[in-house]
């Protein structure tokens, strides 16, 4: 990566590199401040970023935790069906100990506050990536199986072994597409920036540094497709001919109820990801093409962060939609806390509450 790439990309975390280099000639003292503190984001908007993020990682590590430890530790959730949820529950837990924390520390930060250690910058956006890829593909392989054990009820049905093979793809497919980020991001260190007044040895970025032209863009343009365009239109197809089976089953047995509540169910899933999903990868291929808010780099960063948040909420809703709005874990669950949290109509509450939430942070 030549100087002025280097300088482009620093730009775009918040900071002039030119204004910079003059400035640490003379020490100036604003400028060293804000190094000093590190930060990329100041005021309203720093501590908004870390409530919102802690909350999430709260609320996602909980219930995804409880997921877990519910097919774990009960043998009669140990199914082949479960194995799919357990595979998400995992994915999601990932997210939330170890994506949203190493994100929001690049968003809120001006520097790599890691050290100089050029793998651990280009691990942790290939773990991000892998972690997001798997949570995506392990929730259109829980579609696929519904789809395969109601519509063809008389076909072979999974079985662990079949199943394991199908998660050991998941992971080895999500490597494969998270890889790029492995072989594109690098730690690059402004030795001419010495600070050492204030024990600021040369500042490090970790940056993405792309071979090909375009290259940035290609590949957001690929995540769109892979992992927001097609599980999409997968887990809707695979739905709706399962709501039109389950139509046909439950008039002919009189359970039209029932038949309404797992459409409903069904529906809520395919919304719930497709608002969680959209912004972020909207936002992604946007910023590549042109950044729509020029040298305003706080406003790019804030948005930026709330689409990846609404992204990330996604390991929230995920032990909701698939773990509590089912029979058998909200029976398993009811001997973990109180029953009362998970009562039917409390639950379609919380599933209003979800939906309406992301379509007002998109709409906002």
């Amino acid at each position: 990566m030549d100087d002025e790439s280097i300088q482009h990309n620093v730009a775009f975390q918040g900071f002039n590199t030119t204004r910079l280099l003059e400035e640490s000639k003379n020490i100036n003292p604003n400028i060293l401040k804000l190094y000093q503190l590190n930060r990329k984001v100041d005021g309203l908007a720093f501590y908004s970023l870390i409530v919102a993020y802690t909350f999430l990682i709260l609320v996602g590590t909980f219930g995804n935790f409880l997921v877990v430890y519910v097919i774990i530790t009960k043998p009669a959730m140990r199914t082949v069906r479960n194995l799919f949820i357990l595979n998400l529950a995992i994915s999601d837990l990932l997210l939330c100990l170890i994506t949203m924390p190493l994100t929001l520390m690049e968003i809120l930060t001006r520097y790599w506050p890691l050290g100089h250690n050029g793998f651990i910058c280009k691990m942790i956006g290939t773990f991000e990536a892998i972690s997001i890829f798997v949570s995506t593909f392990s929730i259109t392989a829980i579609a696929l199986d519904r789809y395969q054990v109601i519509v063809y009820p008389m076909r072979d049905s999974l079985h662990h072994l079949g199943a394991l093979i199908a998660l050991g793809g998941i992971w080895l497919l999500s490597g494969v597409l998270a890889s790029p980020m492995y072989f594109c991001r690098k730690l690059d260190i402004l030795q001419d920036v010495n600070f050492t007044q204030i024990g600021l040895d040369g500042l490090a970025y970790c940056l993405e540094d792309w071979t090909i032209p375009h290259g940035r863009a290609l590949y957001s343009i690929f995540v769109l497709i892979i992992q927001y365009v097609v599980p999409i239109v997968i887990v809707s197809v695979a739905y709706s001919r399962i709501c039109k089976k389950l139509q046909y089953r439950y008039v002919r047995k009189s359970r039209e109820d029932r038949r309404r509540k797992t459409n409903s169910l069904f529906i809520a899933i395919a919304l719930v990801y497709c608002i969680s999903w959209l912004p972020l990868n909207l936002c992604n291929v946007v910023y590549d093409a042109a950044n729509p808010f020029g040298e305003d780099f706080h406003t790019t960063i804030v948005v930026f962060a709330v689409c990846h948040m609404m992204g990330m909420s996604s390991a929230c809703s995920n032990p909701f939609l698939y773990g509590w709005l089912n029979d058998n874990f909200r029976k398993e669950f009811k001997g973990e806390c109180f029953s009362f949290f998970f009562s039917y109509h409390i639950s379609r509450r919380v599933v209003r509450i979800i939906i309406f939430s992301k379509l007002l942070l998109l709409l906002f």
